[in-house]
């Protein structure tokens, strides 16, 4: 028989974790986890007004939606550290700020679209022209791509000739 084989089974997380020490990279991955973490870190209504932004240094970068919840949140900054902190584990440095900034969240596209006012239902007339126009394309996905053009662009008419 030649030599034995060890058959110990190691998880791949602790072989990952282990790789991960070595090359030095455990500390900034936890540290860049706490954007995954904060809604569990912090109360909900805080979460639904800040979300993390970034991660620079020592530094944790905050996305506020309001002055009023960023004054707040200046005013709970070093409790809100105390916590963040708490979460990173003794591999991590500790932060030792927090900034703040002001950004109103985005809209999607269909809270958008539904705040807009759109144009008036197709006519007769417009279906019938729409009709022949799409009538002698076969290939689906084209005739598709079309219709989609020119109701965008009748859409466009419609609000210039409104602002006009």
């Amino acid at each position: 028989m030649k030599g034995k084989t060890d058959t110990t089974m190691t998880s791949v997380g602790s072989v990952l974790k282990e790789a991960l020490n070595r090359m030095g990279l455990q500390a900034p991955l936890a540290r860049n986890n706490i954007a995954r973490l904060w809604p569990k870190i912090v109360d909900s209504a805080i979460a639904r007004h800040a979300k993390v932004e970034s991660v620079s240094g020592s530094t944790l970068y905050l996305a506020v939606d309001s002055s009023v919840w960023m004054n707040e949140m200046a005013a709970i900054r070093n409790l809100l550290l105390e916590k963040v902190n708490a979460c990173l584990g003794p591999e991590a440095a500790p932060f030792t700020e927090i900034r703040f900034m002001q950004r109103s969240w985005a809209k999607t596209r269909d809270e958008k679209r539904q705040e807009e006012p759109q144009p008036p239902e197709l006519t007769d007339q417009e279906n019938r022209v729409l009709s022949k126009i799409l009538e002698p394309i076969k290939d689906p996905d084209l005739k598709t791509m079309l219709e989609k053009l020119l109701e965008k662009d009748r859409t466009l008419k419609w609000r210039r000739g409104r602002r006009e």
